[in-house]
C-alpha cells in the first residue's frame, strides 16, 4: 500500500487549487514588536499611570480586538457527501447527497452547495468569527486499468458569510460586487501520486484545523476586503449567516466518504 503524499501545491498542469480563506496570521517586524515590548516595560518601571491604562497595541500582541476577552461559543456547521461509481438506486429516489464518479481514468469535480447553515443573532461576537473544522473523511484509490495512472484527492468546505453591511460593498482589487456575501474556501485535503495496475488504497483523514486569524475578523474585513473601521464594527453588530458547501475533485478514486464538522467561537 503506497502513502499518499501531501503537497502545499499542485502543478499547473493540475487543475487549479482554489484561493483559500486567509485564516493565517502574519505576526508585525519583529523589531516593532521588540520596541513595543519594551516601550511597555519603560512604562511599568516608571509607573505610568496613563500607559499602565493604554490597551495593548497589535505590535504588542498580534491582535488587540481580540485581547484579553472571553470566549463564545458560537454554534455548529455539519455536512454530508459520498462518492461512487454510481448513485442510481433502482426503485429509490435520487440522494442529492450522491456525487458520481466519472470511469477512470476520468477527471471529476464536485460543488456540493448550501450543505448546512446557521444565523448568528447581532452582536455574537466582537471581532472575530474561529473556526474549529474537522473533517472525518475516507477515500479509496482504485486502478483497473492496465497501466500505472496517477490518483489525485482534493476536497474543502467553503463557508458562505452573509451580512447585510456587505450589501453595496464590492471587491477592492476587482470591483466586484459582494451582494451581501463573501465566499472563504478553507483548505482541508489536497493529495495524489501513482497507483499501480491492480492497486486498491484507503486512506482516512481525521485531524482539526482552527482559527489562527480567524475565518473572519475586523481586521481582515479592513485590510483585505476594503471595509471601514465602521462598517467592520457594524459587521459584527448585525445577523451574520454562515452556509457551508462542499468542493473538491477526484481521479482513481473508487468510493469516498466526506463529512465536516466546523464549530465556531468568537470574542
Amino acid at each position: 500500500m503506497k502513502l499518499c503524499t501531501l503537497f502545499l501545491a499542485m502543478a499547473a498542469s493540475m487543475a487549479a487549487t482554489p484561493v483559500l480563506a486567509n485564516d493565517t496570521f502574519r505576526s508585525p517586524p519583529v523589531e516593532e514588536a521588540r520596541a513595543a515590548g519594551r516601550a511597555a516595560l519603560k512604562a511599568e518601571r516608571l509607573a505610568d499611570p496613563a500607559a499602565a491604562k493604554a490597551a495593548p497595541t497589535a505590535a504588542e500582541v498580534g491582535d488587540a480586538d481580540s485581547f484579553g476577552r472571553n470566549v463564545h461559543w458560537m454554534g455548529l456547521l455539519s455536512a454530508y457527501v459520498y462518492l461512487q461509481p454510481d448513485c442510481v438506486v433502482p426503485g429509490e429516489p435520487a440522494d442529492p447527497r450522491c456525487i458520481q464518479l466519472n470511469p477512470e481514468p476520468g477527471f471529476t469535480s464536485f460543488d456540493a452547495p448550501d450543505l448546512a447553515a446557521i444565523t448568528l443573532p447581532g452582536k455574537s461576537t466582537n471581532s472575530l468569527i474561529c473556526h474549529w473544522q474537522t473533517p472525518i473523511v475516507s477515500v479509496g484509490f482504485a486502478n483497473f486499468t492496465a497501466a500505472t495512472e496517477q490518483y489525485r484527492f482534493q476536497v474543502y468546505p467553503v463557508y458562505r458569510i452573509e451580512s447585510e453591511v456587505l450589501d453595496g460593498l464590492s471587491d477592492p482589487n476587482t470591483g466586484t460586487p459582494y451582494n451581501g456575501a463573501i465566499e472563504l474556501p478553507l483548505g482541508a485535503i489536497n493529495v495524489s501520486g501513482s497507483i499501480d495496475p491492480g492497486e486498491y488504497n484507503v486512506e482516512q483523514f481525521t485531524f482539526t484545523r482552527s482559527c489562527i486569524g480567524g475565518l473572519v475578523s475586523k481586521q481582515s474585513l479592513v485590510n483585505g476586503y476594503g471595509l471601514t473601521e465602521q462598517q467592520a464594527k457594524q459587521f459584527f453588530k448585525k445577523p451574520i449567516t454562515i452556509t457551508m458547501s462542499i468542493r473538491g475533485n477526484a481521479r482513481m478514486v473508487d468510493a469516498a466518504n466526506i463529512n465536516f464538522g466546523t464549530r465556531f467561537t468568537g470574542d
